[in-house]
C-alpha cells in the first residue's frame, strides 16, 4: 500500500470519503511545521495539504517517491507547481468546487452594502423600525466588472447580468473589455483571479488610480494582487468601497487601520462554505486521488 501524509488538514474528513482514501493509502496525519513531516517525506508517495501549506522546492526534493499533491482547496500558490512538474509530479485542485458558493455569496455582500442591510438588522432589533434615514442604490442598469473569468468570475458575471447590470470582464485569454477599460466603467469591480506571480500587484497604484470616485471593489482573490499602500490610501479618501473575503491573510497593521472606516468591511473565509460546496469539496478531493490512481488525472494544475 502506498503512504500518504495528511498535511495540515483541520476539516474533519467524512468517514464514507476518508475510506475511499484509506484502502489506497496508508495515512499520517502531520503538521508541516512538525519535525515528524521531514522525516516521513522521505517515504510519502503523496501529499494530501490545505490552502496555506507550503510545499516549496526543498519539501519536494525531499520526498524522492513523491507522485501526487493534493489540496483541500481551489488555490494553489503554497505549493511550487512548476518544480513539481519538473519532477514528474502531479498537482491537483478542487477547481470548480465552490463556484456558485463564492459567486452567490459575492453577489449577497453587494446587495447587502448597497442597501445597508447590516445596519437595519441592528437598528430593528432595538425596536427602531423607523426608515428615514435609509436611502439604498439599485444595481439594475449599473455597470460590474469581472477581473478574472474562470468559473467563479463567469458566474458572478452571469448573476450581474441576470439582475439588469451591464457587466464588463477580463482575464488574459477572455474579455469584452481591456482591464483599463473596465476600472474606469465599472461602478462594482469583483476581483476573482488566483494569487500567483503572474497576478501579484496586479491591481497596483495606477490600476487604482483609473477606478470610479465611491467605486465598489469586492475582493474573494487575497491580498497579493493587490498593491496595498496604494489601496489604503484611496480607501481611507472614501474614494473606493472595500469588500474583502477572508481577511486573515492580510496585514494586521492594514486590519486595524481600515476596519473603522464605514466604507470598509472584512469577512472571515465563509465564502466557500455551504453544504452543497462542502460535499463537492470532499467528493473531488477524493475523485481526485482515484483518477489519479487510475491513470486518467483531473483538475490538474501543472
Amino acid at each position: 500500500m502506498k503512504n500518504a501524509l495528511l498535511v495540515d488538514i483541520i476539516i474533519e474528513i467524512p468517514k464514507p470519503y476518508l475510506d475511499r482514501i484509506t484502502r489506497r493509502f496508508s495515512i499520517q496525519r502531520v503538521k508541516s511545521d512538525s519535525p515528524d513531516f521531514n522525516k516521513a517525506l522521505a517515504g510519502a508517495d503523496a501529499i494530501f495539504c490545505n490552502i496555506s501549506t507550503k510545499v516549496s522546492k526543498k519539501v519536494i526534493d525531499a520526498a524522492p517517491k513523491l507522485k501526487y499533491i493534493g489540496t483541500l482547496s481551489t488555490a494553489y500558490d503554497g505549493v511550487d507547481a512548476a518544480y513539481a512538474h519538473k519532477k514528474g509530479i502531479v498537482v491537483c485542485n478542487l477547481g470548480g468546487y465552490s463556484t456558485e458558493a463564492v459567486a452567490e455569496w459575492t453577489i449577497a455582500v453587494l446587495f447587502e452594502h448597497m442597501r445597508e442591510l447590516e445596519r437595519a438588522k441592528v437598528q430593528a432589533r432595538t425596536g427602531d423600525y423607523s426608515f428615514a434615514s435609509f436611502v439604498g442604490t439599485e444595481l439594475a442598469g449599473k455597470t460590474l466588472g469581472v477581473v478574472g473569468t474562470g468559473k467563479i468570475g463567469s458566474r458572478v458575471a452571469e448573476i450581474g447580468h441576470g439582475i439588469g447590470m451591464k457587466v464588463l470582464y477580463f482575464s488574459r485569454h477572455r474579455k469584452n473589455a481591456s482591464l483599463e477599460k473596465l476600472l474606469k466603467a465599472s461602478d462594482v469591480i469583483s476581483l476573482n483571479v488566483i494569487q500567483n506571480e503572474s497576478t501579484d500587484g496586479m491591481i497596483g497604484k495606477k490600476q487604482i488610480g483609473l477606478m470610479k470616485q465611491g467605486v465598489i471593489f469586492i475582493n474573494t482573490a487575497g491580498s497579493r494582487p493587490i498593491d496595498w499602500n496604494a489601496m489604503r490610501s484611496v480607501v481611507k479618501s472614501g474614494k473606493v468601497h472595500l469588500l474583502f473575503h477572508n481577511a486573515h491573510g492580510l496585514d494586521p497593521a492594514i486590519i486595524k487601520e481600515l476596519s473603522p472606516l464605514k466604507n470598509v468591511e472584512f469577512y472571515p473565509g465563509i465564502a466557500f462554505r455551504t453544504k452543497e460546496s462542502m460535499q463537492n469539496m470532499f467528493e473531488t478531493f477524493t475523485s481526485n486521488i482515484e483518477q489519479f490512481l487510475k491513470g486518467k488525472p483531473q483538475n490538474v494544475v501543472n
